[in-house]
């Protein structure tokens, strides 16, 4: 399985273990060679999203909301059964011990602790904050809470299969595939951009690479998982219409931002600006260099590179001036509702129907992560099944809905169309 950037840093669940469990628990997605329905290969652009997308957020507001209120209606039996739990609180001192020892659950006797949870719950809550109502802060804080917890209880279990299957991951090992990461991203990223990345999204390089050990170690558990050509020939017949892809192009930008608030001033100063770049260009300047100095779009990161995109992708004056120019060619300024744009084409790819041969080595991983997936759901039922998992008195786990699957979305780079 080739782990993605995206894969690796997304904050969603939390914790590594979720990589291959809840963060990678979808059907097929969309890759410029593969269909929408097999899982993604790669995720490719856009590493600068490390947080869940807002609507996988709101999803889940709603549903705190519908917990919220059920809870209310528990309240109510509580508070009855209070006086009845207290007496048996005094009669067992024991129990009030255990809970006030700051113990959220015990994992073949390992201790988790209450203030571990709260670590992770709170970092996670810091990358969302924005996101949510402040009326729901603490309905979304307590549905968090049990999901980390189950993502402790799920690492601790493999931590302990791994050690008994003999696993070891080397340095080498997670340097090879932090290697391989950053070498799969557009723009010519390297290991010290890719740390400066991670400083400025307030992420850790060595939690990264603790992620990336453990994902690793997750694999080997597994072992190799085969698709072998039929396989792959029966989901390209059944999925022909998703291999039909638009004509796309590839190209970099530099932007110069302009706010919808913008006086006249500012606009003639940003207009000043794109043009004394264009000249630089057009005089033989380093494209790329010009972006990552200059350019207002998180795509400076890659050198302006935008990765291959159709024409829905973009705004229309964005698109029109895109695909209307060969390979190499670079543009005049553009204007769009985001500011001014530089563009420079670097491939171009015709529309039609995707041969099995291109497609199928994209449709061999993707059935292999979706394989991989299915065994890991069955891994982690058969050890937790076999497991001796206990949470102090009043800390057991509330039953609660199944959360629907998150979107897998990144982030849309400015340029491209303006997301609801």
């Amino acid at each position: 399985m080739r782990i993605s950037v995206k894969m690796v840093l997304s904050g969603v669940c939390l914790l590594a273990v979720t990589v291959l469990y809840q963060g990678c628990q979808k059907g097929v997605g969309t890759t410029t060679e593969t269909p929408k329905k097999s899982v993604q290969a790669e995720v490719k652009p856009a590493v600068k999203d490390a947080n869940a997308p807002a609507k996988a957020v709101k999803a889940e507001v709603k549903e705190a909301k519908v917990e919220a209120k059920a809870e209310v209606k528990e309240a109510k039996t509580e508070t009855k059964a209070a006086t009845a739990e207290a007496k048996v609180m005094v009669a067992e001192p024991n129990a009030v011990a255990v809970e006030s020892n700051g113990i959220a659950a015990t994992v073949n006797g390992i201790v988790i602790k209450d203030a571990d949870v709260d670590a992770k719950v709170s970092v996670y809550m810091e990358r969302i904050a924005s996101q949510i109502p402040p009326n729901m802060v603490e309905q979304y804080k307590t549905q968090i809470r049990g999901q980390a917890l189950e993502s402790m209880i799920v690492e601790q279990l493999l931590s302990e299969q791994i050690k008994k299957a003999g696993v070891n991951i080397t340095d080498k090992d997670v340097n090879d595939k932090l290697s391989e990461i950053i070498a799969a991203q557009p723009g010519g990223m390297t290991m010290e951009s890719f740390k400066a990345m991670l400083a400025a999204q307030g992420q850790s390089f060595d939690v990264v690479k603790g992620q990336i050990k453990k994902t690793l170690g997750y694999e080997k558990l597994l072992g190799t998982v085969e698709v072998n050509d039929a396989e792959a020939k029966a989901f390209y017949d059944e999925n022909k219409e998703d291999f039909n892809k638009p004509e796309q192009v590839k190209a970099s930008h530099i932007l110069i931002k302009v706010a919808p608030t913008a006086t006249p001033e500012e606009k003639t100063a940003a207009k000043a600006k794109i043009d004394g770049l264009l000249k630089q260009v057009k005089a033989g300047g380093d494209f790329a260099a010009l972006a990552k100095e200059n350019s207002d779009c998180p795509s400076k990161e890659r050198g302006g590179d935008l990765g291959f995109f159709d024409r829905s992708s973009m705004v229309k004056e964005f698109a029109d001036a895109a695909f209307a120019m060969k390979v190499g060619q670079v543009s005049n300024v553009v204007e769009t509702q985001f500011g001014y744009h530089i563009i420079k084409v670097t491939d171009h790819k015709e529309g039609g129907l995707v041969s099995f041969d291109k497609a199928k080595a994209d449709i061999v991983r993707s059935l292999q992560d979706k394989k991989k997936n299915e065994l890991f759901r069955q891994l982690i039922e058969k050890v937790k099944a076999g497991a001796k998992i206990e949470y102090p008195p009043g800390k057991e786990p509330k039953p609660r809905m199944p959360m629907p699957p998150r979107p897998n979305t990144p982030a849309p780079q400015t340029g491209s169309k303006p997301t609801n």
